[in-house]
């Protein structure tokens, strides 16, 4: 009797999860037909009413690709798979569409669906590496240590750079006079997606509220050297996750969907009630903000990124630093100056599928990249295997954003997620404040 009450509730949860992203999707097929198409018209943002029943198939047919994720979070790749979902899986079907014949549609869509199922599926699992023998104390004094140096390394760059702090809408013009460079751009760009939450995490596992504040501190050098929105954003971001997991979403994968999307589906029935009014409101910013630059933009370079390689050269991995060694780059230019030049839509940064994909060898790639895209996702579960799900939820807002609109490359490298990784072998699994907060007791 027992085993059948525990498979029918298993059951339940599935077919909830599945409920909630048939939900979004539908709610996001609306929003982008009724609002963002009728705000912004250009050759990437359409909608087209006559193939609706290839919107009602894949609102059904994605959800699908996605449940493998699991409905029980215990791995950081989850939290990142559940972010991508919600910005790029389930939007991307919708808005691409319009591109293209609804022939050639279902020939590209037919590569994307298995790739998303590789990474949901991928997600979730993990290698039982050996972890270094290192004691509570000793660890205590690394985490520390490398607090310690991260801070005097951003008061370094703050000491020694152009310090502006200016609105979100200002931000864009205003980096074109910034002066980070080299190792001192790796450290800002690493600590708005890796350091930064790091330090969050532990200042609240171990109890040291004091240094938020000094944590938080270091995304305002951030943003004030580098002029990025995700700088000024991050700690909201981090703080609306913290909040959430503690009173709700714990460790249930369908109430972490409902809060990524909440922001979205509050936009939405905020303009169907009210309207966005003229281009200089305060509603109209907000919406552009939220539900158009951070839901929207990452989709729709699909669109834009499809568009152009069609017709031009592959990149062959040449735009990967280390490649390019060996690769001749047809374009001499990075992927988001090529996009801006040949569009003037702004550079279109983009994640792995449109650059480590559509860019580099085509829609064909997209399946292998997602998979060593999952991969990538199974290293880092195995790396924080046996952290609890707490501290999961605040070290991988950062990377959830980052690989939104990164390659795999950068975000593993310049936005210190290999980094961070590596780093979380180091903590101490049977240390008291982890399993105060395992499984997010």
């Amino acid at each position: 009797m027992i085993p059948r009450q525990l498979a029918l509730h298993s059951l339940i949860r599935v077919l909830v999860l599945y409920a909630v992203l048939v939900l979004y999707g539908l709610a996001y097929e609306y929003f982008y037909a009724e609002q963002l198409t009728s705000l912004f018209h250009d050759d990437f943002t359409a909608f087209d009413f006559s193939k609706s029943d290839i919107y009602t198939s894949i609102v059904f047919l994605t959800p699908l690709a996605i449940l493998p994720i699991g409905t029980k979070l215990s791995a950081p790749g989850q939290f990142i798979a559940a972010a991508l979902t919600v910005f790029l899986f389930i939007p991307i079907p919708i808005v691409f569409v319009a591109m293209v014949s609804a022939s050639e549609y279902w020939s590209i869509y037919l590569l994307l669906w298995p790739g998303f199922f590789a990474i949901c599926a991928l997600s979730s699992l993990s290698v039982r590496l050996r972890l270094p023998d290192i004691s509570e104390r000793r660890f205590d004094q690394v985490i520390i240590a490398t607090c310690v140096l991260i801070g005097l390394g951003l008061l370094y760059i703050l000491a020694t750079n152009r310090f502006s702090i200016v609105g979100l809408n200002q931000a864009h013009e205003e980096r074109g006079y910034i002066t980070v460079s080299g190792l001192q751009g790796y450290l800002a760009v690493g600590y708005t997606a890796s350091f930064g939450e790091l330090a969050v995490a532990m200042a609240i596992m171990y109890r040291k509220y004091w240094a938020l504040p000094l944590a938080l501190g270091g995304f305002a050098i951030c943003y004030g050297t580098l002029e990025g929105r995700n700088s000024a954003l991050m700690p909201a971001w981090i703080t609306y996750l913290f909040l959430a997991h503690k009173w709700y979403f714990r460790d249930s994968a369908a109430k972490l969907f409902i809060t990524l999307a909440a922001p979205f589906l509050v936009g939405v029935l905020a303009i169907a009630i009210i309207g966005t009014g003229d281009r200089e409101s305060i509603v109209y910013d907000a919406f552009t903000l939220a539900n158009y630059r951070l839901f929207s933009v990452p989709a729709i370079a699909f669109n834009v990124y499809h568009n152009f390689f069609a017709t031009h050269p592959f990149t062959y991995w040449s735009h990967i630093t280390f490649i390019g060694n060996f690769v001749s780059n047809p374009y001499g230019q990075s992927l988001g100056e090529v996009m801006d030049y040949a569009y003037h839509l702004g550079s279109m940064n983009a994640s792995f599928l449109e650059t480590d994909g559509v860019a580099a060898a085509g829609i064909g790639v997209l399946p292998f990249m997602c998979i060593v895209f999952g991969l990538v996702l199974l290293a880092m579960n195995s790396c924080m295997r046996g952290l609890n799900v707490t501290l999961l939820a605040v070290v991988t807002a950062g990377a959830s954003i980052a690989l939104v609109d990164t390659g795999i490359g950068p975000a593993l490298i310049s936005n210190g997620v290999a980094f961070l990784s590596a780093f979380m072998l180091f903590v101490p699994r049977g240390a008291a404040w982890n399993l105060r907060h395992l499984n997010g007791s």
